[in-house]
């Protein structure tokens, strides 16, 4: 992967390619659809802030490195979870019951949106007693945003034609937003340079080409700024000569957005999505990149039905097991059905994903899942 220009401290956190999820419950091991396939997602469990979709689980996990084991064992510390929904200001904290290990697993409600967790490890040998000080505290959230292009327009400059999509968000907490990390998919046979013209005033913004046809934008700042007209900004993608623009399609993966702050206690992770538009200087829809699926069991085989996602070079049958998604069977875009081997009974966890620009779609994969029971 070639990169033509090094990023920031700041942008080198926020964009990081990997998109890490929660964890769920795997599927039977003895699921197998095809070969090994490709790996889109994987998190055992969290360490960090993170965004968790309303009825799907969640794991925080601590380890105990040498330095603060010491002469120590193990065993020779007892392990105290707990919570608080202070969302500014002193921090109160709520004791769990039974949570006392090293892990700490829940399940995400509504009422759970923005909680807190940390834990409070104790030597009992000598009483010594340590928590945000060796282990940073956690913060779950359910916040979803909507990212869109919206209608793209067209300027001059120079002799050179520009294409002007703009970028807004839906759905942040209280209009509050810290950083993103946008990824820009588009056809380099169209057009030879692209730049983000940022609405928000984040004070550190760094851009650069992955590859051609790849290019990631991404912002941070210290303290949040109010987007309380939902734009972030606007691409300005530079038409090739003599190239056709009206009909080719964009498509934008939001990698990252957050809050946080002297204001906010913890990282508000939101959750993103993805989008496409068809560029048109008489408008732009946009679409959704996720097949609609339709599912039938019968033999203890699994058929798969799905719709033609405009600028699809493949597709692929995803099912989540061992605490990730793995990607079993892949055919050609003008295929839209599958059925699987024989399977075993159990209930499975499911998806079919669309590959645009060499990438596999799967920002908010979960939402988008769907189980599959086999008796």
């Amino acid at each position: 992967m070639k990169m033509t220009k090094i990023a920031t401290k700041c942008a080198a956190v926020l964009c990081a390619a990997a998109i890490m999820l929660p964890a769920v419950g795997a599927a039977p091991a003895s699921f197998v659809l095809g070969g090994a396939g490709n790996v889109i997602v994987a998190s055992a469990s969290e360490t960090g802030d993170t965004y968790v979709p309303v009825g799907e689980k969640f794991t925080f996990d601590i380890s105990m490195p040498s330095d603060y084991l010491g002469s120590n064992s193990l065993s020779d510390f007892t392990f105290q979870w707990y919570y608080s929904d202070t969302q500014s200001g002193t921090m109160s904290w709520n004791k769990i019951s039974g949570a006392t290990g090293t892990s700490y697993s829940d399940t995400m409600t509504s009422a759970k949106n923005m909680r807190h967790y940390k834990v409070e490890v104790t030597n009992t040998k000598n009483g010594e007693k340590h928590d945000l000080d060796w282990f940073p505290m956690r913060t779950v959230t359910s916040n979803f945003v909507t990212t869109k292009l919206g209608t793209a327009s067209t300027e001059t400059k120079n002799g050179k034609t520009y294409v002007k999509v703009p970028v807004t968000v839906s759905g942040l907490y209280k209009n509050l937003l810290t950083g993103y990390t946008y990824e820009l998919k588009y056809d380099s046979k169209v057009f030879d340079s692209i730049t983000f013209v940022d609405s928000t005033k984040l004070s550190d913004k760094d851009e650069y080409d992955v590859e051609a046809g790849d290019y990631i934008v991404c912002a941070c700042a210290e303290e949040p700024v109010t987007v309380s007209s939902g734009n972030i900004g606007y691409f300005y993608l530079g038409v090739k000569s003599g190239a056709t623009y009206n009909g080719s399609t964009i498509s934008l993966v939001t990698n990252d957005l957050t809050a946080s702050g002297s204001s906010i206690n913890g990282v508000i992770t939101y959750g993103t999505s993805t989008s496409s538009t068809k560029i048109s200087t008489g408008g732009s829809t946009t679409t959704n990149l996720y097949p609609v699926v339709q599912t039938q069991v019968k033999d203890h085989k699994i058929g798969f039905k799905w719709n033609k996602i405009q600028g699809a070079e493949k597709y692929g049958i995803g099912v989540y097991q061992a605490n990730k998604w793995v990607v079993k069977k892949q055919v050609d875009s003008s295929v839209t059905t599958w059925t699987s081997p024989q399977v075993a009974n159990g209930t499975y966890r499911l998806v079919v994903l669309a590959k645009v620009n060499g990438q596999w779609v799967s920002a908010d994969v979960f939402k988008h899942s769907f189980y599959v029971t086999v008796k």
